[in-house]
């Protein structure tokens, strides 16, 4: 039986060499019909589709020298063994992974090494993955709500949704209060921490007197915006919307000559509505007075 001989160095896709920026093409050049041993710069960068700077920067910061440089006209060529060189470390470099740190996984040879840092990028972009879901979540979101005020005409019926618990972040609205300073305490609130970290839907909620509601009237108690998540904390700022169902009815409540009629007929001989909310929809990127709401009122708890 052969044997296999010996060697000790790194091992490359296969091949072993002592140096691993020497060559060990050697091994496969001695014998072979027609193989070139040397290859130009250029011709390497074309090969590997990489451009004849980044070779030379390689060189230039130690991490892959050439085989050989003409000590008269100082052109640099590689050998055949070296492009698997080239080849790991784009493929490391995909992984986010900067030529540092690839420079000191080629030059101690160590698996255990490479191994954490390759799990440390995957966490980082498991992170980065969260957070483009949640921009996506985000933009599809903004563009249901810009197109939901469309369905239905205002004041025109009645309808029923069932929703899960929302949270809102709000500020009182005072009697006799002008809207903007209630939107003023609002925005510096948001901006303020606690609050400052959470993420928010950009839609204002008013929470509504429930009696002067049902009269065709506009009594807003709170002026609010909600969360995208649970905060994880208590605070007076922080509504809790009951999960349950809700009669929805969308009107421009900001104008003059909208009509509760439905919900008032639905809750004549009941209880009144425990919340009612008022959430805006834009319909118009300047003007505000016209948007259209939709008026929720809790009719059970679930």
């Amino acid at each position: 039986m052969l044997k296999a001989p010996v060697f000790r160095g790194l091992c490359i896709c296969g091949i072993i060499a002592e140096n691993p920026y020497a060559s060990v093409g050697k091994m496969f050049s001695e014998g072979s019909v027609g193989m070139k041993e040397l290859y130009s710069i250029g011709e390497t960068a074309d090969i590997m589709g990489v451009s004849v700077q980044t070779l030379r920067y390689y060189s230039k910061i130690g991490l892959l020298r050439p085989a050989h440089v003409n000590p008269q006209t100082g052109y640099r060529y590689y050998r055949v063994s070296q492009l698997h060189f080239i080849d790991r470390i784009k493929y490391l470099q995909k992984f986010g992974l900067n030529l540092r740190e690839i420079k000191r996984i080629l030059d101690t040879n160590d698996i255990d090494l490479l191994v954490g840092m390759l799990d440390k990028q995957e966490r980082l972009f498991m992170k980065e993955s969260e957070r483009i879901r949640d921009i996506i979540d985000g933009i599809r979101w903004y563009r249901e709500y810009f197109t939901y005020a469309g369905e239905g005409t205002p004041d025109s019926s009645c309808y029923s949704l069932t929703l899960k618990p929302r949270y809102l972040l709000v500020v009182e609205c005072r009697p006799g209060e002008p809207k903007q300073e209630f939107h003023l305490r609002l925005n510096k609130l948001k901006s303020s921490a606690p609050f400052k970290e959470l993420s928010f839907q950009r839609q204002f909620s008013y929470v509504l007197e429930a009696g002067a509601m049902l009269e065709g009237m506009l009594n807003p108690l709170y002026l609010g915006m909600f969360l995208k998540e649970p905060p994880g904390f208590t605070s007076p700022h922080v509504m809790e919307i009951p999960k349950g169902t809700f009669l929805c009815f969308k009107a421009r409540i900001l104008s003059e000559g909208w009509n509760p009629y439905y919900l008032k007929l639905f809750f004549e001989d009941k209880k009144k509505p425990s919340i009612v909310l008022a959430n805006e929809y834009e319909d118009d990127l300047y003007e505000y007075s016209g948007c259209i709401y939709e008026v929720q009122a809790l009719t059970d708890e679930a």
